[in-house]
Order: C-alpha cells, then structure tokens, then sequence
C-alpha cells in the first residue's frame, strides 16, 4: 500500500522498515504520470517488500527543498531511516524493477 507523504508524517514513515521508497511527483508531469503507476504496481508485484511513499512537490515544497528535489519524477530511497540515494527520470518496468530488486537485495 502507498501511502501521501507529508511534512508531518515523514519522520514516522521513513522508520517504519528497513527500505523506503520516496516517489516525488507532480500532477502537472508526463514522465510522472507514467512512472508512478509502474512503480505502484511493481510494490504490490514484488509483494511489498519496501514502504512506498508518494510526495506531491506542489503541496509540500518544503519537503522537495529539504531533499534537494530539482526534478521530478525522483525517487528518494531510504535505508533504515537514511536517505541514501536519489535517482530522477522516468524508467521503463524492466528497468525499474531490476533496479528495485537490487534495492532490496542490498537491506536483506
């Protein structure tokens, strides 16, 4: 299950398992409108091994300032409850999935 990120949920949200995965995004982004549907549909595929966040840059520009968010689609990867890696730009299912795997790979 995704979950809305916001300012005051997101201390909470990155704790809660060992691997997070931040989606910012906008409305007003193609590339996002493609990506967000793959990555929501390869957590559930991968039986939901990581917690999936989504955060809208338009509602909460702070947190996009915070994370040194310049473009979206960006995915925020944390490690227990680190931010680790950014990774911006759209990917095509394969892609994104192999890239996931590794992530979770890496906190097992």
């Amino acid at each position: 299950m995704t979950q809305v990120i916001t300012q005051q949920n997101i201390n909470h949200f990155v704790q809660e398992q060992p691997l997070v995965i931040l989606d910012f995004w906008a409305d007003w982004c193609s590339p996002c409108k493609i990506m967000t549907p793959i990555l929501t549909e390869l957590h559930t595929e991968l039986a939901e091994p990581f917690k999936l966040g989504l955060v809208d840059v338009e509602k909460e520009p702070a947190l996009a300032e915070e994370y040194g968010i310049q473009s979206v689609p960006t995915l925020l990867i944390f490690k227990n409850g680190k931010a680790t890696e950014k990774v911006t730009g759209a990917f095509p299912k394969a892609k994104l999935k192999n890239f996931l795997l590794k992530k979770i790979a890496e906190v097992d």
